[in-house]
């Protein structure tokens, strides 16, 4: 069928702002809500937080950029050149003799099947998803009277493979740098148990912590202290915490029983802070015994260690296996046949 007018078709609504909802979770997720959480009321920035949550979801961004950089949101037909426009790019013009073949083929989504079409130029291709357009049938009776049916080809522009191969080569020095950090984060360890001082001062705040219902820790703030969060973890204590909450007064003296390293290190500041000190949640100091008046008598009934802040071997075991990752994302683009490389 040929066109005699000009004609332009879009993308559903619906699709278009799947797409944007899409990254904009993932925006959240991944990148605004852990810079958040390294950040907040951080003297030092969680690094610990920033680095695990770019290497782990850094190959979701890698995977949406690949595939959202595809998909075709606009085609108008014209008599020569006709425009295309996909997500997040320019819109491109191009001569009707620019294409060289088509393939049409039928996928399979949540939503059932529909069709693809895959047009291929001299030196771009793009695709029109049945799912997408509306008009789908009209655009691609118009666009299958240029080029040859052939069957089909998995396809990258230059410009896309490069892109893909920046990201992956970036994701993988970010991997690298993770499996450094747990090394030069790393404190040795010691079989002696840690020295433990006292800290008395008036609670500002008392506050449960919770995950997905469960209590892991009881949170308290102190008046000359608060730069941080003294934490009362549950895995340090044989007893429950579900009723210490209540039981600690606000406004009044309490006695917290802490590390003498990071009274030192964080409180007098008498001594220097370690890497895994800075940058590992600089703000929480674990608390091994809580006491206040007659009421609250809490200790812990295993010796303290100072914290080791990673481990280097489990670290560089995942990473290898996230760097492995990277490894097949870049065989697998360099198995696609690159379009205008020449």
């Amino acid at each position: 069928m040929v066109i005699h007018q000009d004609a332009s078709f879009r993308i559903s609504s619906k699709s278009q702002w799947l797409h944007w909802l899409i990254l904009s979770l993932l925006f959240i997720s991944t990148i605004f809500i852990p810079f958040l959480v390294a950040t907040a009321g951080q003297l030092y920035p969680d690094l610990n937080i920033v680095l695990t949550f770019s290497s782990a979801t850094g190959f979701i961004w890698l995977m949406i950029v690949f595939e959202f950089g595809r998909h075709t949101v606009f085609v108008r037909l014209e008599r020569d050149p006709f425009v295309v426009k996909k997500f997040l790019q320019r819109p491109e013009r191009f001569p009707y003799s620019t294409i060289t073949a088509h393939n049409e083929h039928m996928e399979v989504g949540k939503n059932g099947s529909f069709q693809v079409l895959t047009v291929y130029m001299t030196d771009s291709y793009f695709i029109v998803k049945s799912s997408d357009f509306q008009a789908y049938e009209q655009l691609r009776d118009h666009l299958c009277q240029y080029g040859e049916p052939v069957p089909f080809v998995k396809v990258v522009t230059l410009s896309e493979r490069n892109r893909i191969r920046w990201l992956t080569g970036g994701l993988a020095l970010l991997s690298i740098g993770n499996i450094v950090f747990g090394y030069v984060a790393y404190e040795p360890i010691d079989k002696n148990p840690a020295q433990l001082v006292s800290v008395i001062d008036t609670i500002t705040q008392v506050r449960e912590n919770r995950n997905k219902g469960k209590l892991t820790g009881v949170t308290i703030s102190l008046h000359a202290f608060p730069d941080f969060s003294f934490l009362v973890s549950r895995k340090n204590y044989d007893v429950r915490l579900d009723g210490l909450k209540s039981a600690i007064a606000s406004e009044r003296p309490v006695q917290l029983l802490i590390r003498a390293s990071d009274f030192r290190k964080k409180l007098a500041r008498t001594e220097a802070l370690t890497i895994g000190d800075k940058y590992i949640n600089y703000k929480q100091i674990l608390v091994f015994g809580v006491e206040q008046g007659n009421t609250v008598h809490l200790q812990t009934p295993e010796p303290v260690y100072e914290t080791t802040y990673t481990n280097p071997t489990q670290r560089a075991f995942l990473f290898g296996i996230l760097l492995l990752f990277c490894w097949t994302g870049w065989v697998y683009i360099d198995r696609h046949k690159v379009i205008g490389a020449n």
